[in-house]
């Protein structure tokens, strides 16, 4: 949003809570995550794959990385085992899983890379906005 006074523009600043890495495949759902999280204070950045989103994360260094589990080409997992083993500056940075997978084999087959939560989808809006505020509080402990 630009302000003008006399012949002066200035770019208003936003201030968001924290910028979302999102990375999704499926166009209409990383729509509605970023709708909904823009609406809720957050700077979304997308990412249509796993090999986007690893491109994007040091260039964007979020405070939080949303990844859906299953995608071609790079599945969450590899993506966050890669995050973590090759890029130890981002280990830290909360991971959370986005998956139709409903089977609990599929969440204990990540329980070793240590993402902050693992949320299945469809997507509750609600439990994701409590989830990212709990991954950006200092104290809380990973899962």
């Amino acid at each position: 949003m630009a302000l003008g006074t006399g012949t002066h523009t200035f770019q208003a600043r936003q201030r968001y809570k924290a910028t979302v890495l999102v990375i999704e495949d499926e166009g209409a759902i990383a729509e509605l995550i970023e709708e909904g999280l823009t609406h809720a204070g957050y700077k979304i950045v997308l990412a249509g794959s796993g090999l986007e989103g690893l491109a994007r994360i040091q260039d964007v260094e979020p405070e939080v990385i949303i990844c859906d589990r299953v995608m071609p080409s790079m599945s969450g997992s590899e993506l966050l085992e890669r995050l973590r083993n090759l890029y130890p500056q981002y280990r830290d940075v909360p991971f959370i899983f986005l998956t139709a997978l409903t089977d609990v084999r599929d969440k204990l087959a990540v329980e070793h890379l240590k993402p902050f939560a693992y949320m299945e989808k469809p997507l509750n809006f609600d439990l994701l906005e409590r989830t990212i505020a709990r991954a950006l509080k200092p104290s809380e402990s990973r899962q």
